[in-house]
């Protein structure tokens, strides 16, 4: 919904609709402040909510000016773009957003890699060439990464951030022809989200800075370049080993090179080749000569967003080191970036998780009195002259007085199909438990950027939420963090930890057994498709309180075992 089409009430204005300020960002962002500070730290922190979504390596995300942990893998923004009027419009938004989302990708993509594959494969050439060879590659390489977005939702705001960036671009572009206004315009017609405007070529449509008609200026070599898209669509998207996908690049581009070298040999790069003409050496880093420099925010802005954003998290590292007396403990925060769970259900194995869950749950009988209908109640025959409300209902329940957390490792080892059949044991788990015991929730925990983050799945009642494993297993952590969760209405709560193998990363997991036990929770394992090492380390970790599963279909019985063995009741 665009700004300013909220629902109102009565004759109440709630927002403005201002031409020209309407974006995508507009239906999701809701946490907004004239404050210019909080604004952009609020906005920071959504772009950091969706590099979550994106997957591995994505490095973190500041803005300009901020403290930087390491610019190689930092993603620095430009605020200069989203300075001055405050809430930020959402088109402004959008843009950000794309560039985050397309500087990820193109960390996840390996583009310095790329770069330096492609150095490699042109050997020696001229100083001229080499410049125009390496802005080749870089465009290359952003139609690449744009292409990688355009597979999700995320295109959209990549395209906001290609269209910017090609306004800003040509305001700069030569008389025609040149080499940059040709690649920004293959860029611009390549990566269209839409998928079909590579395949139309160069058009009179198109019309340059200065009013040329640039189709017989840029139709044949349009045609050449277009050639590589449809091998990186066709092709290339469906390598699945990352580094065959960049062999596979490097190799597309230096292939095509002469014949685009041949079409372009006596244009000039850009206008800086007027006065600039870098040496050898210096080629890869002339690549971004034609992008405008990042203005930086100021010291006192900057502390102000990173405190801010530090208070939004809730880090309970020094509390787990307290407890643990360890100098071993990771960083642990509280995250709540979740995935949509897909539907996994499996009717099958909750039937029978069922049966097994109210073999251990306690009856009780629940009875209304004062009703209409139903079996005549002694105790309000009294009433019999006066309302007639004498009957009652007797209806038997059975109900789980332990409650119970399902704290799920959500480590790199758990990806792919292993993930896929977790997801359906925590989700059939939590279906049948959670019919018993209303306060049953689900905690997953993985490492992102060296700390170790501990997300509740089940945010809201009935409906369960996932992420991307990723990173390494600290489970001893988790666990005590987990257990620091737990709202002690109960005498004897239960934590359930299901993990493919051993704590391989901070505190000794015998601090959380240790802390369990001095607070009289419950702690139960399951190990879901251990191999044998890995079964052997759980079993000298957990002793006793360890089940191994193989497979679904002898989840449901080993559950069961597991809970013979504790104190359920």
């Amino acid at each position: 919904m665009p700004a300013g089409k909220n629902k109102q009430s009565g004759n109440v204005i709630k927002t403005f609709l201002i031409p020209g300020e309407e974006g995508y960002s507009e239906f999701w962002r809701r946490n907004k402040s004239p404050v210019e500070f909080l604004e952009l730290a609020n906005l920071l922190g959504a772009i950091l909510k969706i590099s979550g979504f994106m997957g591995r390596n994505v490095g973190n995300i500041i803005w300009s000016g901020m403290k930087t942990s390491s610019e190689e893998n930092d993603i620095i923004l430009d605020p200069s773009l989203v300075l001055g009027k405050y809430p930020i419009p959402g088109n402004k938004t959008d843009i950000v957003v794309g560039m985050a989302v397309h500087e990820a990708y193109k960390r996840m993509e390996w583009y310095e890699r790329i770069k330096t594959l492609s150095l490699r494969k042109i050997g020696k050439a001229s100083a001229v060439n080499i410049r125009k060879y390496m802005l080749y590659v870089d465009m290359a390489e952003r139609i690449y990464v744009d292409l990688v977005a355009n597979r999700s939702i995320l295109g959209l705001y990549a395209e906001k951030n290609r269209n910017y960036r090609f306004e800003e671009a040509r305001k700069a572009f030569y008389q025609p022809p040149t080499f940059d206004e040709l690649l920004y315009l293959w860029w611009l017609i390549d990566a269209d989200i839409r998928g079909y405007k590579y395949k139309e070529g160069f058009t009179n449509d198109i019309q340059g800075y200065f009013g040329y008609n640039l189709e017989q200026l840029y139709q044949k070599p349009m045609r050449m370049l277009n050639s590589i898209t449809v091998a990186l669509i066709e092709e290339c998207l469906k390598i699945h080993s990352i580094v065959d996908r960049c062999e596979f690049r490097a190799n597309l581009y230096i292939s095509k090179w002469k014949e685009l070298l041949n079409h372009t040999q006596f244009w000039i790069a850009s206008i800086q080749d007027s006065t600039y003409l870098p040496k050898t050496s210096d080629a890869s880093e002339a690549v971004s000569d034609g992008e405008k420099p990042l203005k930086p925010i100021t010291a006192f802005m900057a502390k102000e967003i990173e405190a801010q954003l530090n208070r939004k998290n809730m880090d309970l590292t020094e509390d787990i080191r307290v407890l643990c007396q360890d100098d071993d403990v990771v960083p642990i925060e509280i995250n709540d970036i979740v995935l949509p769970l897909k539907d996994n259900y499996d009717r099958h194995l909750l039937y029978r998780l069922q049966a097994i869950v109210r073999s251990h749950t306690e009856k009780r009988n629940s009875i209304s009195r004062g009703m209409k209908s139903g079996k005549i109640d002694a105790r309000r025959l009294y009433r019999a002259p006066l309302t007639g409300n004498i009957f009652m209902h007797k209806k038997v329940e059975y109900e789980m007085t332990n409650n119970i957390i399902l704290v799920v490792d959500a480590s790199g080892s758990m990806g792919g199909p292993k993930w896929k059949a977790i997801q359906i044991i925590f989700s059939m788990l939590y279906k049948a438990l959670s019919n018993y015991n209303k306060n049953t929730r689900v905690f997953a925990y993985s490492e992102a950027k060296g700390t170790c983050n501990l997300t509740e799945l089940s945010k809201k009642r009935g409906e369960l939420y996932t992420v991307l494993p990723q990173g390494k297993t600290a489970s001893g952590e988790a666990i005590i963090a987990t257990a620091m969760m737990l709202k002690r209405k109960n005498k004897y709560p239960f934590i359930i930890h299901i993990t493919d193998g051993a704590s391989n990363w901070g505190s000794d997991v015998k601090y959380a057994i240790n802390h369990c036990k001095k607070n009289k929770i419950s702690l139960m394992t399951l190990g879901f498709g251990c191999e044998k090492n890995n079964k052997v380390a759980l079993k000298k970790e957990y002793g006793n309180q360890v089940q191994f599963i193989d497979n679904l279909e002898e989840f449901p019985r080993k559950f069961g075992d597991l809970l013979a063995h504790s104190k359920i009741m």
